[in-house]
């Protein structure tokens, strides 16, 4: 349809081209004819009278209107060729359309094999929740599909419910790594606190040693060893 708009009013001559084209054999057969006559006066050594008179004026009025003929045939073929290259846009479109269909009709070709040649075990399965479970932990919006109204988007649902377990749990794991990083921090530094009280006391017991001895009192190990 589109190709069609944009063709002339018509493939064929249409009656006023081919009017025009067949005035104009006629005319070029008149002239023709006038032009033999002419030759032929001219041969006869006949060249003055009226029959010349009129035979030059016909052929000038003749010659008239072939010119006008021949411009209006040339106006014919420009319109012609004008339609002629619209179509060919609209044929060019319309191909460009095609090729861009086929190649989305491909890709969904591709697809939807890959998609049949598809395999659940072919990949890691997914442990899901049993359906009455699902039906128990699952909120309201993914309650709201049946399995037998929409499969599909039943087990969708339940993909969903396991993924926000999933991501909740991973939240906690993290939070407890977190919890014991920061135990872990708070250790190291207990503990260097406490080897630094050691190294103090240590050198209090050995400060206090001379007292130890001048009292005779033995109040640490280290005097004992002694």
């Amino acid at each position: 349809q589109h190709i069609a708009d944009n063709m002339p009013p018509s493939s064929d001559p249409s009656p006023e081209g081919g009017s025009e084209l067949e005035r104009l054999e006629t005319l070029t057969e008149t002239l023709r004819g006038k032009l033999a006559a002419a030759m032929a006066r001219k041969a006869d050594g006949a060249a003055g009278g009226s029959d010349a008179a009129e035979l030059v004026a016909g052929s000038g009025l003749a010659l008239l209107e072939l010119k006008q003929l021949n411009r209006r045939v040339w106006e014919l073929v420009g319109e012609y060729k004008e339609g002629t290259q619209r179509a060919n846009a609209g044929v060019d479109a319309a191909e460009l359309k095609l090729q861009n269909l086929q190649y989305e009709k491909n890709h969904f070709l591709r697809e939807i094999t890959h998609l049949r040649d598809f395999r659940q075990d072919a990949g890691p399965r997914i442990e899901l929740l049993p359906e009455s479970e699902f039906a128990a932990a699952a909120p309201e919006e993914l309650r709201g599909t049946s399995k037998a109204a929409d499969p599909h988007q039943f087990h969708l649902n339940r993909l969903e419910l396991e993924r926000r377990q999933r991501e909740s749990l991973c939240g906690e794991r993290d939070a407890r790594a977190a919890e014991r990083t920061a135990a872990a921090e708070r250790n190291a530094e207990k503990r260097a606190f406490l080897e630094g009280l050691q190294a103090q006391l240590a050198s209090l017991t050995t400060l206090s040693l001379p007292l130890q001895r001048l009292l005779e009192q033995k109040h640490t190990q280290r005097w004992i060893e002694r």
